[in-house]
């Protein structure tokens, strides 16, 4: 396979200077780490070739002296290929010499030139050595200025004074006529950054990632060209859920190239665990280039055991866990300026590279993707222990990482380790999750379920089964995970309503993370059983389409409760959503929704959804576009039909500028009724989005005087979603708040657009400030106009404390409002949370706002203070408790499990102490 035949161009970013590292990632988004932050500006790969090496406009050397850097395996060797080819092509009487650095072998560059590579050509022409002419001629092209110099791979060239930069600086300005060719050189930004640069007179670029899905999957196209399913089987498996870490690490060219070689070599799968996908790929990178950088077995283990070590460690203990300070590096790999070194070994292969500086200007260091660094913590990791240790009686003397969110990853990748030492640990540990006992009660008096790190410990073994299929009682955890998410709690009393919902809801999520197989089967078996209720077959359905798009055995199920005569139209309605979800291109699926399409004997709203599924699964479907023409022209189908007809039509055209000119001509007719100006003014707020025309229309609308509020306030709505940042729309909303003459409804609209599309305006945020401080609106309005104020200005202090002082309101719709705009605007102010922990506790409140209250509180408490307050709030008041599981549950997940303990048992210490005191007391006074 040619480099041709699956380049796919990418993008770079000219460079300012090093960036600084300060906050950390999350390890699904690890190609971040690499992001640069000092950046002047970023280009298409066809806007580099011509601004920079065209028309020369770079601000250092006007185009003569371009380096490309990036970590390993980003693509610079390749897209210096293109770049030499398209200079030949290209630019008029170019000469372009390609030099991989790693050639020279201690050779200067100029003597390599004269001496090894035009001999080269001589003997190419026919002579056996360079002729004098040859070489004059050689000088004359350097003098006219059309040698261009590509120089692969400084990071490889061997320097007697330990740095290629200092080294090739040196021979540039030495090299005579060296210094009058063009040059382009490629260097990892270990070297680049890694010392003081020599090279500071050239101008630095970055390769950009691809991008996912749309590089990542032309790529993979490129690459499956002869066997295109496969290439398309490969694209669906990474959309799958749970692959958020290997979509975002093959946005490297390398690794996306290893992994295309896995898929090829396994027929069309991966490894079974990702331990085994992370393992090859391992063995795989140290293939990479092992002439220009050769190790031995006993080298790689070393490394190996030392970076599982230094992964461990930091993910454990670091504040930023994935951007590593040198000086905690050095504790575990030694010195970088030591060549002997673990740590210039591991930055020599690229395991790991520097991505900036600290405020100290020393080197930040990342492995080359966090995923990588979770894979040798796993390694690391011998004894289960180590993420369970429970003092049942004491938690703050146990270990307790299975809670800890950092650790999921690694526990999975350790659980799929194949050493057949770890067996029966694995199963130790699977056992001791699903056994976890938390010690916070089962039941309390109002039979309420409060076991909340049970319940987690159990949804994680779910998940680890996945990587161990060799547990003894897999069959047994995804039965019980079926149980709790499909029907367990339908039968309990009404006021487990949240509690239910926060189970159920979580037991679905860990049904989708675990063995798919067992997973699917027992949703299929759901599906057609006899013995369960329609609702719960619409939930079977619903988790069958995230589970597993595109599956057969899920699909017939479907189409088969799609053409039951047994079932409600609900349950109908839902299967043909969930086709909608899973069927794209299948043709069976396709059948059964245009038949149910064209059915007399189903509801207006499944017809709809039937539609619906079809525009997703088979795009610009004629039968589907035609039967939704009929119902908008129907005289026998109700108004709301009609309307999503016209919305799902809607949905084909948009940003088509035909629609959107039929629209505007509507907006603006006199002679067509106020519902069909209304009508159309709402499809514009649908596919018109940043069409000056369609903002142009709607800011005519409102400034309107023989329109009505109506019609004023549905242009109002659809500016909110589609004029984002223009001044007009902006102006025009404005207005239309200040304005005296119109309805209060159209000025709530007025309001709630512009805090969709006033961020940072200064004039949207002035206009709201006044309504705050005005003494002439309604509580209703400040209480919008402070959630608009949060939204465009966040954080703004007038508009929280304008809804802290509502909560104190008598008015209970007043405090439910204020309650639910603090939850989104408030986050971690200490006013706001203190205000709605004093509503929950309140006895003057109703049951819904209080649910509003802890509703708010899970959206804006940010860290274990927080949690730690609630948390103490919630275990002494435990009346309601379907207000206030979510809020709980919450905290448990984002809680060290001790600290927790401490919290919820801390009203219990308190009343202990007092029946002490009231003791003693008693006794001192007999």
């Amino acid at each position: 396979m040619q480099v041709d035949d699956v380049y796919v161009p990418l993008g770079l970013v000219e460079r300012k200077k090093p960036s600084k590292r300060q906050g950390d990632i999350s390890p699904e988004q690890g190609s971040e780490l690499y992001k640069e932050t000092e950046i002047t500006k970023t280009f298409e790969h066809d806007a580099f070739l011509e601004e920079v090496l065209k028309q020369k406009n770079t601000p250092k050397s006007q185009g003569k002296r371009i380096a490309i850097i990036g970590e390993p395996g980003a693509g610079k060797t390749t897209l210096l290929q293109q770049i030499a080819d398209w200079i030949s092509r290209e630019i008029d009487q170019s000469i372009v010499i390609w030099v991989s650095l790693a050639d020279l072998r201690g050779q200067e560059l100029k003597a390599y030139l004269f001496e090894t590579w035009l001999t080269q050509v001589a003997e190419k022409t026919g002579k056996a050595e360079t002729t004098k002419q040859l070489k004059d001629n050689f000088v004359a092209l350097f003098n006219q200025n059309n040698v261009w110099l590509l120089l692969d791979g400084l990071d490889e060239m061997s320097a007697s004074s330990g740095n290629p930069l200092t080294e090739i600086a040196r021979q540039f300005r030495e090299g005579g006529l060296i210094s009058q060719a063009r040059i382009v050189l490629t260097c990892r930004v270990n070297l680049w950054d890694g010392s003081s640069n020599a090279l500071d007179d050239f101008d630095t670029y970055r390769s950009l990632d691809f991008a996912y899905p749309q590089q990542v999957e032309r790529f993979i196209q490129k690459w499956f060209a002869a066997i295109p399913e496969t290439g398309k089987q490969l694209c669906t498996a990474l959309k799958e859920p749970g692959k958020e870490r290997i979509q975002d690490l093959v946005k490297n060219p390398l690794r996306l190239t290893l992994l295309c070689l896995n898929w090829q070599s396994g027929e069309g799968k991966l490894p079974d665990t990702q331990a085994g996908l992370y393992q090859q790929f391992v063995d795989d990178f140290y293939k990479w280039k092992k002439e220009e950088f050769a190790t031995n077995s006993h080298q790689r283990q070393q490394l190996n055991v030392k970076l599982g070590e230094l992964a461990k460690e930091a993910i454990d203990k670091e504040t930023t866990r994935f951007r590593l300070r040198q000086d905690f590096v050095s504790q575990f790999l030694g010195d970088a300026d030591d060549k002997n070194s673990l740590l210039k070994l591991a930055l020599n292969r690229g395991w790991l590279n520097c991505v900036g500086i600290d405020t100290n200007r020393k080197p930040v260091y990342a492995f080359f993707h966090a995923s990588f660094q979770e894979y040798f913590a796993a390694k690391a990791i011998d004894d289960w222990h180590f993420f369970l240790n429970h003092i049942s009686k004491n938690p703050s003397q146990g270990t307790y990482r299975i809670f800890e969110p950092q650790w999921k990853q690694t526990i999975l990748l350790w659980l799929g380790r194949e050493e057949e030492n770890l067996k029966q640990q694995k199963q130790q540990f699977i056992d001791a999750l699903v056994n976890f006992k938390d010690g916070c009660g089962k039941w309390n008096r109002e039979d309420v379920d409060q076991r909340f790190y049970e319940y987690r410990a159990y949804f994680l073994a779910t998940t680890g089964i996945t990587e161990f299929k060799y547990y003894s009682r897999v069959d047994k955890i995804v039965e019980q995970i079926v149980k709790w998410g499909f029907g367990y709690f339908n039968n309990k009393k009404q006021k487990w309503i949240t509690f239910t919902n926060v189970i159920e809801i979580e037991a679905k999520s860990a049904l989708e993370q675990t063995d798919r197989t067992k997973a699917i089967n027992a949703l299929v078996q759901l599906l057609q059983s006899n013995h369960v209720t329609d609702y719960t077959r619409r939930q079977a359905a619903s988790s069958l389409e995230k589970i597993d798009p595109g599956n057969e055995i899920a699909i017939a199920a479907l189409v088969q409760l799609l053409q039951s005569n047994h079932v409600d139209d609900d349950t109908r309605t839902q299967a043909a959503y969930s086709l909608g979800e899973i069927g794209t291109g299948n043709e069976i699926a396709i059948a059964a929704l245009v038949q149910l399409l064209q059915s007399n004997h189903v509801t207006e709203y499944t017809r709809r959804q039937a539609a619906s599924s079809l525009e997703k699964i088979d795009p610009g479907n004629e039968i589907a576009i035609a039967a939704l023409g009929q119902l908008v022209q129907s005289t026998t189908v109700d108004d709301y039909t009609r309307e999503q007809a016209v919305s799902s039509l809607g949905k084909i055209a948009i940003y088509n500028e035909i629609a959107i000119a039929a629209l505007v001509q509507l907006v603006q007719s006199t002679t067509v009724s106020d519902y069909t100006r209304r009508l159309a003014a709402s499809s514009l707020g649908q596919i018109g989005t940043g069409n000056e025309i369609a903002i142009a229309a709607l800011v005519q609308l409102l400034q309107s005087t023989t329109v009505d509020d109506l019609i004023r306030r549905e242009a109002a709505e659809s500016l909110g979603k589609i004029g984002t940042g223009n001044e007009n729309a902006i102006a025009a909303l404005v207005q239309l708040l200040q304005s005296t003459t119109v309805d209060y409804s159209t000025r709530y609209q007025a309001i709630s657009s512009l805090g969709k599309i006033g961020t940072g305006n200064e004039n949207a945020i002035a206009a709201l400030v006044q309504l705050l401080e005005s003494n002439h609106v309604t509580d209703y309005t400040c209480r919008l106009a402070a959630e608009s104020l949060g939204k465009i200005n966040p954080g703004n202090k007038k508009a929280i404390n304008a809804l802290v002082q509502l909560l104190q309101s008598t008015d209970e719709d007043i405090r439910g409002w204020a309650a639910s705009s603090i939850g989104k605007i408030g986050t971690g102010n200490e006013n706001a949370i203190a205000a709605l922990l004093q509503l929950l506790q309140s006895n003057h409140v109703t049951d819904y706002n209080r649910w509003r209250a802890a509703s708010s509180l899970e959206q804006i408490i940010q860290n274990n203070k927080h949690r730690f307050e609630v948390v103490k709030a919630l275990s002494g008041y435990w009346r309601l408790v379907d207000d206030f599981y979510d809020l709980a549950w919450k905290c448990a997940q984002n809680m060290p499990y001790s600290d927790f303990y401490l919290a919820w048992h801390q009203h219990n210490i308190v009343t202990r102490a007092m029946r002490s005191l009231k003791k003693i007391l008693f006794t001192r006074i007999i």
